[in-house]
């Protein structure tokens, strides 16, 4: 595998510091970070390189972080449809964790990272079960993963307080590409001891943690009769309020939680394909920006998206906050281009979303000769990445200084394999949940 990588002439369009770049140059890379942007000896620049990638035809963006996901049960996707979460939980959702094994979320993981890094994803936040399968996969894949394990002890079907504590104590540190947060489904999922657990084991160890919150009105209430509190509160009482914390979806706070939030210095996974197909609601995203939080893009699971396409939820985010405010001067290209890379990084605490030297080598680069990008001018290119781009314009992706996509194909994954595995697993599933 190569350890230096040469990216050649390429146009880049990245986030350095606060200022976005969008100029033609040269990205060198060396083991796994950005040794450096920019020409050197014109002779001799490329000739250390053990890869020299020509990127006249292309454009270099940061790997891109989809803050919120679920890896599945994959077999309910495309068949989960046209209800609101509630419903949707109960009668598929559910079912599908009471039945599922580790077997199953290996061809979940398989699957769904498969279709993350031919999409650009470089790196996941991923709520979901049998975390080592995950990590797994991931260094199969090429993948970075942050995996916090669903759970609940209130409900069968997710990891048991026990259990996620142990895989966080064992896995916190990167094993490889993967490592594991705290987390748990929702507030009301579990019991006191339950969120002490989870609260200490991520204090203990030095992780984050994520879950769901206010993404729906019922959800706030479930937590109201559970707690005879908020979620804030209750995040304070077991002492998550802090900048540990990332929250999905955050649909429905009040405008003094959204200062509380702001104050406390918790991220926020933005998820706005999926709250729009569960007829969840419109986060008042603008507002967090105004307030200075930390808000990243996410494209929630396969089973309430669809589409696992940071992409597509960058122009969405854009789009469906212009036709709320009926302002289209809101979220701009550049601004929901920052919150899918260095915003999405910053979340995970990472040193990466930025083609910067010194920086982990995360790279997507995207085909600039794509007819749905064109024409391509100096002065359009943001406007082309965020408004018309889409998984398949991703010609190449290189992770932690390897390329693990190639000319739009899996560098290490069997594609047509992990297919029909998923194909075959999905309908076993189907048939136990009836």
């Amino acid at each position: 595998m190569e350890n230096k990588i040469a990216i050649k002439d390429v146009f880049m369009v990245s986030y350095v510091g606060d200022e976005l770049i969008q100029h033609r140059t040269s990205i060198f890379i060396d083991g796994n970070v950005i040794a450096k942007v920019g020409d050197t000896d014109p002779e001799n620049r490329f000739s250390g390189s053990d890869l020299v990638i020509e990127g006249k035809n292309l454009i270099a963006i940061p790997g891109l972080i989809n803050l919120h996901s679920h890896a599945g049960p994959t077999a309910i996707r495309g068949l989960a449809e046209d209800l609101r979460l509630s419903e949707w939980l109960k009668k598929y959702v559910n079912p599908a964790h009471m039945v599922l094994t580790a077997d199953d979320a290996e061809v979940d993981y398989e699957l769904s990272y498969l279709e993350m890094i031919k999409s650009g994803i470089t790196h996941v936040l991923d709520l979901y079960r049998f975390p080592q399968v995950g990590i797994n996969v991931a260094n199969r894949t090429g993948i970075r993963t942050t995996i916090a394990p669903y759970t609940s002890d209130v409900y069968e079907g997710f990891e048991k307080p026990e259990t996620a504590v142990r895989d966080v104590e064992k896995y916190h540190e990167f094993k490889g590409l993967g490592r594991v947060w705290a987390g748990f489904e929702h507030i009301s999922y579990c019991s006191e001891s339950c969120l002490l657990s989870i609260s200490k084991a991520a204090k203990e160890n030095g992780t984050g943690i994520h879950t769901h919150e206010f993404e729906t009105l019922d959800f706030v209430e479930n937590v109201v009769k559970a707690y005879g509190k908020r979620p804030l509160s209750v995040f304070k009482e077991f002492g998550m309020l802090n900048s540990n914390l990332i929250l999905a979806h955050c649909v429905w706070p009040t405008p003094e939680e959204l200062r509380i939030i702001a104050e406390s210095g918790i991220s926020v996974s933005h998820n706005p394909v999926s709250n729009m197909k569960l007829a969840s609601g419109i986060a008042p995203v603008p507002e967090m920006l105004r307030l200075g939080i930390n808000v990243g893009l996410g494209t929630d699971g396969v089973k309430e998206n669809n589409r696992l396409d940071i992409f597509q939820e960058m122009k969405v985010a854009s789009l469906m906050q212009r036709v709320a405010y009926e302002k289209a001067q809101l979220m701009k290209a550049e601004e929901v281009f920052k919150m899918a890379t260095v915003n999405g990084s910053r979340a995970l605490r990472m040193k990466s979303g930025e083609l910067r030297e010194g920086y982990l080598a995360d790279v997507v680069l995207l085909d600039s000769r794509a007819p749905n990008l064109n024409p391509l001018y100096e002065d359009n290119v943001i406007s082309q990445v965020v408004f018309a781009a889409h998984p398949g314009n991703v010609k190449h992706v290189i992770v932690d200084g390897k390329l693990v996509v190639e000319n739009g194909k899996s560098v290490n994954i069997d594609e047509d394999r992990v297919v029909e595995k998923a194909l075959k697993r999905g309908k076993e599933l189907l048939k136990k949940i009836g």
